[in-house]
């Protein structure tokens, strides 16, 4: 089970927001590289970072601070926000990022989402971002989708999906742990593997999803408890939980 720690990036600058809502936006760092450094020092093999203005906007926005990281930091990155089309995917793929994470186009066009699979393999990855009951958004989570987690997992799964993340919006950036009994729901519908993200706050977050990572987690997204002063998750213990047994 990897530990991936997150960068989320607005106007350049590493950022963390709650629940998605960008008026809540708090800046931690003017230079992400830094903050990329620290989680390789950590033992981080992965970055996951997002460009905030990109998935609000729909055109991508930060790719040259992710490129900065990719260029001073020796670490594998995956990218997402504002993806919509296929020569923005060739152009981030070209320059060196490792995976790139598609999350509403893919959501609205099945046939987008179909062809990137098959064009590029490993090197996409869906991001479905739900709410406590399950419904799906988009547009950096400004939108509802009328669709639900359960029927999107099924939907992507018959395309060939191996793995994707999944995102708890009511829980993201709240440090108040994860929603487990929703979780394992999600997990026992889909024989996918998952990569978990929202509100993980503690190790003991961490060691509860190692504890069921048989049941299909390949990893987790770790975000604001890695900034925050009152919780400051130990990455490098983290990363050592996820890789135990």
């Amino acid at each position: 089970m990897i530990i991936i720690p997150a960068i989320d990036l607005s106007k350049g600058f590493c950022v963390r927001l709650t629940r998605g809502k960008f008026n809540t936006e708090k800046r931690y760092c003017d230079n992400p590289v830094h903050v990329a450094e620290k989680w390789k020092k950590a033992g981080a093999k992965w970055v996951h970072i997002v460009d905030l203005d990109g998935a609000r906007t729909g055109s991508v926005k930060n790719l040259e601070a992710a490129l900065q990281i990719k260029k001073k930091v020796n670490l594998n990155i995956q990218y997402g926000g504002g993806i919509r089309n296929f020569k923005t995917i060739e152009r981030i793929l070209d320059s060196g990022i490792e995976r790139i994470i598609l999350g509403t186009k893919a959501i609205e066009d099945s046939n987008f989402l179909e062809k990137s699979i098959l064009n590029y393999k490993s090197r996409v990855i869906l991001s479905l971002d739900y709410t406590a009951n399950g419904v799906i958004h988009k547009n950096g989570w400004q939108e509802k989708t009328l669709f639900n987690i359960f029927e999107m997992i099924t939907k992507v799964e018959n395309l060939g999906v191996k793995e994707i993340i999944i995102t708890d919006i009511s829980r993201d950036g709240t440090l108040k742990g994860i929603n487990l009994g929703f979780l394992k729901r999600i997990l026992r519908s889909s024989k996918l593997n998952f990569i978990i993200a929202g509100g993980i706050s503690s190790l003991d977050d961490i060691v509860l999803l190692k504890g069921i990572e048989n049941m299909g987690i390949s990893g987790i997204i770790i975000g604001k408890a890695l900034y925050d002063e009152r919780f400051k998750i130990d990455l490098k213990r983290a990363v050592e939980i996820g890789l135990e047994g």
